[in-house]
C-alpha cells in the first residue's frame, strides 16, 4: 500500500513538472526571449519541437567577450542567425573586441534581410566594426542604437540618400563616426533628414562641424558633446531649433563652443549643463 502511494505521488509530481511542455509554442517562445539567445538555444536539445520553437524567437541577444573567450559565442551567433528564415523583431549585439569586423557586417546584413525592427549594437575599441551601408535604407527599422567606433562599407558620402521611413528612435553613443575614406565627418543633418518620423534622438560624442536640429515630430532630444582632444578646434555655433512641442531636452556641453536655442519655450522639460 505504501509503495502504491509513493508511486502515485511520483507520477503526479512528474506530470506537474511537465506542465511547461503543455504551454503553447507562442508562450514558450515568449519565455525564451527573455534569456540570452545562446542559453535559449540550449533548449533545442530537448526535442524537435523545442528546436523549432527556437527558430521563431523574435528577440535575439548576443554578447561576444574578448578574443580569448569568444569562439563559442561567435559560433552561437552564426548558428542562431544565419540559418534563420523567420523575421526577427530585435537584435542586440554587444562585442568586446571578440569578433572580426566582417562577422559583424555579415550578422547585421542578415538581420536586415529578416526585417529587423530594433537594432542595438555596442562595440569595443578595436578592431572597428564595419556595418553595411544599406543599414541606412532599411524600411523596417523603428529603433536604431549604436555605441562605439563605427565604420561603414562601402563608405558613405554626400551622394548617398539616407532613407529610414519607419525610424522613431535613434541613439548614437559614439566617440567617432567614420563614414568616409578620408575620415572626414558625414553631415549629421543629412543622416537625420532621412528619418522623417524621428521622435527620440540621442547623440553622445564629438562633432567637427555645426549641427542644426529642427524636426517637427521630435519629442525627446539628448545631446552630450565634448572635444576629442585639445588639438581639435571648437565647432561653430550649435543651433537647436524646436519647431514643435518637445517633451524633454537634455543638453550637456564639454566642447567650449557657442550655442543657440530657438523656440525653447516649446520645451516641457529642459536640463542644460555647460562644463568649462
Amino acid at each position: 500500500m505504501e509503495e502504491a502511494k509513493k508511486l502515485k505521488t511520483v507520477t503526479c509530481y512528474d506530470e506537474e513538472c511537465d506542465q511547461f511542455s503543455n504551454l503553447s509554442d507562442e508562450l514558450v517562445c515568449h519565455v525564451l526571449s527573455f534569456l540570452p539567445t545562446k542559453a535559449a538555444y540550449r533548449s533545442s536539445v530537448l526535442s524537435k519541437r523545442w528546436a523549432s520553437i527556437c527558430t521563431t524567437i523574435l528577440d535575439l541577444n548576443f554578447e561576444i567577450p574578448e578574443v580569448t573567450d569568444s569562439s563559442s559565442e561567435i559560433k552561437s551567433v552564426y548558428a542562431a542567425l544565419l540559418r534563420r528564415t523567420e523575421n526577427i523583431r530585435k537584435l542586440r549585439l554587444r562585442n568586446y573586441d571578440g569578433c572580426k569586423p566582417c562577422d559583424v557586417h555579415l550578422w547585421v546584413s542578415k538581420a536586415l534581410d529578416l526585417k529587423v525592427q530594433e537594432l542595438h549594437l555596442e562595440f569595443g575599441s578595436r578592431p572597428n566594426p564595419i556595418l553595411p551601408l544599406r543599414l541606412f535604407r532599411s524600411e523596417s527599422l523603428v529603433v536604431l542604437k549604436l555605441r562605439g567606433h563605427i565604420e561603414f562599407q562601402p563608405t558613405l558620402d554626400s551622394s548617398f540618400d539616407i532613407h529610414l521611413p519607419s525610424l522613431k528612435i535613434l541613439h548614437l553613443d559614439l566617440f567617432r563616426l567614420d563614414f568616409n575614406e578620408d575620415r572626414s565627418e558625414y553631415d549629421l543633418i543629412e543622416l537625420l533628414s532621412g528619418c522623417p518620423r524621428l521622435e527620440e534622438f540621442l547623440f553622445h560624442g564629438y562633432l567637427e562641424q555645426p549641427i542644426n536640429i529642427s524636426f517637427p515630430l521630435l519629442k525627446r532630444l539628448d545631446l552630450n558633446l565634448w572635444r576629442f582632444s585639445d588639438s581639435v578646434s571648437p565647432i561653430g555655433p550649435l543651433q537647436i531649433n524646436i519647431q514643435s512641442s518637445l517633451e524633454a531636452l537634455d543638453f550637456t556641453d564639454f566642447s567650449h563652443k557657442e550655442y543657440e536655442f530657438i523656440n525653447l519655450s516649446n520645451v516641457d522639460r529642459a536640463t542644460l549643463s555647460i562644463i568649462k
